[in-house]
Order: structure tokens, then C-alpha cells, then sequence
């Protein structure tokens, strides 16, 4: 997970992709990421908008492919054409021998069940909290300073309901 945690640290940019049941996964994975990693792109849907948002990816960038069965054709190809422009391919999802997988330098496994209709993606989450948790503590410092400036700005714009720091983040600062 080290190598894996330098690899995003060090990339020119991140591309999450998940489509499909994945989505909110990567949106989350995006969004957290984005508060310390100023190069964050979540590639969004449509087979013409994933192609235009991966045009001038290179060797120098990441992809972060998430997607469970029945797998989305549209995350295969992604991962696939992201490969093909030289990317360092990570793939989240349930067994190394997953279609995402196949382009993989890094594969994270994870379960996600469908007992139902529905996905559940509390393991995927869990999975994807820890990795988020790893880059935090390894960009510790611009976490920190982002935070505290983010703070004012919602402060002073009220975007919360309650204006207090989260103790959790103060623990965190201060550890």
C-alpha cells in the first residue's frame, strides 16, 4: 500500500473513474482526495465525455478504476485507454482476475454483495476510507493548512449549520 499511496502522491494527475453502482464511490474517492491532492479528476459519464477528459492523460498520471460485477463495460474500456496512454492503472474491485484488473498495476480487492436489487458497498467504502486516511497522514501538512482555510471560508459563508471544528479533525491536527 506504500508504493501505491507514492504512486498518487507523485502523479501530475489523479483520474477516478467508477460508473454505474461505483459512482458514489469514486465521487467520494474524488471529493476527499481533492482536499489534499490539488490534481484530482473525477472522469464523469458518457463514453465521449470519459475519451475527452482522458486526452491528454500520460505516463506521468494515475487512474483509479473502481467497479464490482457485473462490471461496467464502460470502466473496462476506460482503464483499458488509460493504459494505452501509458497511466499507472489502480483498480478497485472483487478479485484479481476481474476484468478491470487486467490493466492493473495495482489491485485493491474488495467484496461487494448484492443480497438484493441493491449493491452494498460498505466494503468498498471501508477500503476507500483507508486509503484516503493513508494520503491524509502522508500530505499531513497541506491537509492541515487546506482544512484551517476552508474553515474561514465556510465560516464566514455559513455553510454549516454549526460553525464549531470537528474534534475528530483537531485530534488529527494535533497528533
Amino acid at each position: 500500500m506504500d508504493s501505491l499511496v507514492d504512486s498518487i502522491i507523485r502523479a501530475n494527475h489523479v483520474y477516478i473513474l467508477g460508473t454505474r453502482a461505483s459512482a458514489p464511490l469514486a465521487q467520494f474517492l474524488s471529493y476527499y482526495m481533492s482536499y489534499f491532492i490539488n490534481n484530482v479528476k473525477l472522469v464523469t459519464f458518457g463514453q465521449s465525455d470519459l475519451y475527452a477528459q482522458a486526452l491528454y492523460a500520460d505516463k506521468n498520471d494515475i487512474v483509479i478504476g473502481i467497479s464490482f460485477p457485473r462490471y461496467s463495460l464502460l470502466t473496462v474500456e476506460g482503464l483499458s485507454y488509460f493504459k494505452s496512454k501509458g497511466c499507472t492503472v489502480v483498480t478497485i474491485t472483487d478479485n484479481e482476475s476481474a476484468p478491470p484488473a487486467q490493466y492493473a498495476d495495482y489491485t485493491l480487492i474488495t467484496k461487494s454483495n448484492m443480497n438484493s436489487f441493491v449493491d452494498s458497498l460498505v466494503a468498498p467504502l471501508s477500503l476507500i476510507n483507508v486509503l484516503i486516511i493513508l494520503l491524509g497522514l502522508r500530505k499531513k501538512g497541506e491537509l492541515v493548512a487546506n482544512f484551517e482555510e476552508l474553515e474561514k471560508i465556510w465560516n464566514q459563508s455559513a455553510v454549516y449549520a454549526t460553525q464549531e471544528l470537528d474534534d475528530k479533525f483537531l485530534e488529527f491536527k494535533d497528533r
